[in-house]
């Protein structure tokens, strides 16, 4: 017996490039005197002469076989000899794994891989030998293949649709007490799968180096608030602040605020640094129109970041639901505007 691989530019082999010369060139250089390396003239006889003597070498039979795939899973094209013998041979048999795999019981480990494979076949509803029943209770009763036999078949029928969540798992996440925020109460509106996420199972997203908007308005907020309250401690009148007062409490501000941990990232880059500059500036002329529309109308600050919870300064909202269950909205309100009248 003697096998034989063939397969597009392995054997034979196809000669795509023919270098710097071409076989006229070596042709040329030959005659002066001066032999190269072999052109794809002598390089095409070699090769017959190779497959020639493969051919010839065997005794009893000779089998051919070239693969349809390389291991990208990029399809291959077969050589040109196949098509040539069978031409030659029309009766010449042709098996392929391809449309029917061989399944043998070799070894524990290799009949283990086959014996999903048969199972994964009766999951598209298919057929298979009786054999692999026998086989599947063999290692079902081996106390070294049970646990792993167990996760396989859970993985081959695996269909990763979501399940309804159980009660009893629903009262171990949130207890008989939901205590939630109104931004919280939104984001359930807007995808409760999104709500279970991050409330429930307290997922977090990885953090990556990267100031995101919503943590530049935060600082922006926080500085805002921190004023108003430095001036209400100081019994400042708003009137009688300058513009040049402002930028100076909202630089103090800002400063003392970058030396916070929460805060470090603005400290971490020239350009971040940059973006810290310029945050003073838009907080000062947004304070300094937030001030002349108070000056020019009967509103005064009431207060910023007033809180609603159990600990705050006005109580939660609470919701008694029909089971009995409890929901205890909590939260801070931005800032209260009041006018007397």
């Amino acid at each position: 017996m003697f096998i034989i691989g063939l397969n597009d530019g392995s054997f034979p082999s196809v000669n795509k490039e023919e270098g710097f010369f071409d076989d006229a060139d070596r042709e040329n250089l030959k005659q002066d005197g001066i032999e190269l390396a072999k052109g794809t003239l002598d390089r095409l006889y070699e090769d017959n002469f190779n497959i020639y003597k493969a051919f010839t070498t065997a005794e009893n039979s000779v089998y051919l076989s070239y693969t349809s795939s390389d291991k990208e899973g990029k399809s291959l094209r077969p050589s040109m000899l196949i098509h040539k013998i069978k031409k030659l041979y029309p009766k010449l048999q042709e098996k392929s794994d391809m449309i029917e795999k061989p399944y043998e019981i070799i070894n524990e480990p290799v009949t283990y891989e086959e014996l999903l494979e048969n199972m994964a076949k009766i999951g598209d509803k298919k057929q298979i030998s009786k054999i692999w029943y026998s086989v599947y209770q063999y290692y079902k009763e081996n106390n070294r293949w049970q646990e792993r036999l167990q996760n396989d078949i859970q993985a081959l029928y695996f269909t990763n649709l979501p399940k309804q969540i159980q009660k009893e798992n629903i009262e171990k996440l949130y207890g008989n007490t939901l205590n939630t925020s109104v931004s919280r109460l939104e984001k359930y509106r807007s995808c409760p799968f999104s709500y279970y996420l991050q409330y429930g199972l307290k997922l977090k997203e990885k953090e990556n180096l990267k100031i995101h908007t919503f943590e530049t308005g935060s600082f922006m907020h926080e500085t805002i608030d921190e004023f108003f309250e430095q001036v209400r401690e100081q019994q400042l009148g708003l009137a009688q602040i300058e513009e040049e007062q402002i930028y100076k409490m909202v630089s103090a501000i800002i400063d003392k605020n970058l030396s916070l941990s929460k805060n470090f990232i603005f400290n971490t880059t020239a350009k971040y640094k940059a973006l810290v500059r310029r945050l003073k500036k838009i907080v000062s002329k947004a304070l300094k129109y937030i001030i002349q529309t108070l000056i020019y109308s009967d509103f005064s600050v009431e207060g910023t970041e007033i809180e609603f919870s159990k600990k705050g300064k006005y109580k939660p909202i609470v919701l008694t639901l029909d089971d009995g269950k409890r929901v205890e909205i909590t939260g801070k309100i931005d800032r209260i505007d009041t006018a007397l009248r």
